[in-house]
């Protein structure tokens, strides 16, 4: 399911993408300055590599999302010339054959050999040159981050480029013992991004729950007498206000509980906007009963 507060992650998504292709720019100059021959085409090598590996990942995501799933033949286990059984619990069933994973599940594999950002035992002596499996896991991420923002899953695809730049900056220092004050200031917007997102999901739900009420407020001006103690809106409202809290009193008891007036006044800013929107023409046909009475 789609986040309902995606939007509030695009700004945020295209300023980590600037900072990633800066990241690979300074990479690339990095690799320029150095002029040895084996890093000569490092960069462009590394991100046709990871290009592909995430075209095949999509394919996959795409047909998972389909129930469609695709039999590894890479794996021996697979390669069969008939049929085979395995013992389940004293029944002879025929032998599963194994699926090509997921990103999510080979990103998992690859983190597996990680502590927290950081590679741990026989992964950081990989050819002396560790740093070139940060840069695998940096473009991975970063190609994959992009196909879902595609999908619309624009949370996670911050979470990916996250990732992706907190690893570029271990390709560059060759130093991976700490992050840049710069990914930490990526990180904290992150977070404020969350707070404006939750804090605004919050919001939209409680004014949904607030909707039955225009079903009570119609009840309440079907059945109102002619009442000479209110003579315009706002003195209507205020003759339905405590019929209305009482009733969500009733309705939603818990949400009263400890109240020190919010949910009164929450209730009366949305009477005054349907008065105006939702509910004006019952209103109004109120009102113009009671002058002409």
């Amino acid at each position: 399911m789609k986040d309902v507060s995606a939007n509030f992650f695009d700004d945020f998504y295209l300023q980590v993408c600037t900072a990633c292709e800066d990241k690979l720019l300074e990479l690339e100059w990095k690799l320029e300055v150095e002029k040895k021959e084996s890093n000569q085409d490092v960069l462009r090598t590394y991100r046709q590599r990871a290009y592909d590996k995430i075209e095949e990942f999509k394919i996959i995501e795409y047909s998972k999302i389909q129930c469609q799933y695709f039999v590894d033949m890479t794996n021996s286990d697979n390669i069969r010339y008939s049929q085979e059984f395995i013992n389940v619990d004293g029944i002879m069933v025929e032998k599963p054959f194994i699926y090509k994973g997921t990103y999510a599940e080979y990103r998992i594999e690859i983190r597996g050999k990680m502590d927290g950002y950081k590679l741990t035992g026989l992964a950081r002596l990989y050819d002396a040159h560790y740093e070139y499996i940060y840069l695998s896991m940096a473009l991975e991420d970063f190609y994959w981050a992009q196909f879902q923002y595609s999908l619309g899953n624009k949370k996670e695809s911050c979470k990916f480029l996250l990732d992706a730049y907190s690893y570029m900056n271990v390709c560059i220092s060759r130093d991976d013992n700490r992050d840049l004050p710069s990914f930490y200031r990526l990180r904290s917007g992150f977070d404020k991004v969350c707070r404006r997102a939750r804090s605004s999901a919050g919001g939209k739900n409680k004014l949904a729950e607030l909707e039955y009420i225009k079903d009570t407020v119609v009840i309440l001006l079907e059945d109102i007498p002619s009442h000479s103690d209110w003579k315009n809106k706002r003195q209507l409202l205020e003759y339905l206000m405590p019929y209305i809290c009482n009733n969500d009193k009733k309705v939603n008891p818990d949400k009263w509980i400890n109240d020190t007036g919010d949910r009164e006044e929450t209730i009366r800013r949305r009477l005054n906007k349907w008065s105006t929107g939702d509910l004006k023409v019952e209103i109004d046909k109120v009102l113009k009963n009671n002058t002409n009475n």
